[in-house]
């Protein structure tokens, strides 16, 4: 007799092996939900595994023995840069207002006025360009603005990870290129 079957529980050996199956299995959607492990990673890692020449491997709970898991799957690649705009977000400075949206893979900011007799009122720059790119990198797939003493932080995630603000001049219309900085590698990446 196995001791899985000696050891007294409340629910009884079969569900134990079934709170086990629904343990993993909600860690493994937490994980998914999280954007730490793709879908087909999740899967690929809990179908991964080799049984040890005793069989041991293949009883309920052994499969989270090192001996008994199989190759890790790979890291997850980032998402390619995107294409179109998508991402929006906005910041208000005094009266002036500023919108971002992400277009095929780098930031662009409109800068809305919101004084005056007829508000809102996009304003264009000296070349009549509404969007305006703020610069930083061309891989960018997410980003959020807030505004400052006077300035516009421009925070952009790309593609590969990597994390960099931008501080631009808050007129109206913005002042760009605007000062890019590249920040610490995020965990988990």
């Amino acid at each position: 007799m196995s001791p899985d079957h000696r050891t007294p529980t409340p629910s009884g050996p079969l569900l134990r092996g079934k709170r086990r199956k629904i343990g993993g299995l909600a860690t493994t959607a937490l994980l998914v939900a999280i954007g730490l492990v793709t879908p087909a990673a999740a899967i690929a890692h809990t179908v991964t595994g080799h049984a040890a020449a005793d069989g041991r491997c293949e009883k309920p709970g052994m499969g989270a023995l090192d001996k008994c898991r199989g190759p890790r799957p790979p890291k997850p690649t980032p998402p390619p840069p995107p294409t179109g705009c998508n991402d929006i977000d906005s910041a208000v400075q005094g009266m002036t207002k500023y919108v971002s949206v992400v277009c095929s893979g780098q930031v662009r900011v409109l800068s809305v006025n919101e004084a005056g007799p007829n508000p809102p009122t996009p304003v264009a720059n000296g070349s009549n360009v509404f969007w305006q790119l703020v610069g930083g990198p061309t891989n960018v797939f997410d980003a959020t603005l807030a505004a400052f003493d006077g300035g516009l932080l421009v925070t952009e995630l790309t593609s590969t990870g990597e994390v960099w603000q931008g501080v631009c001049t808050s007129t109206l219309p913005l002042t760009v290129p605007c000062t890019f900085k590249q920040m610490p590698t995020p965990p988990n990446t």
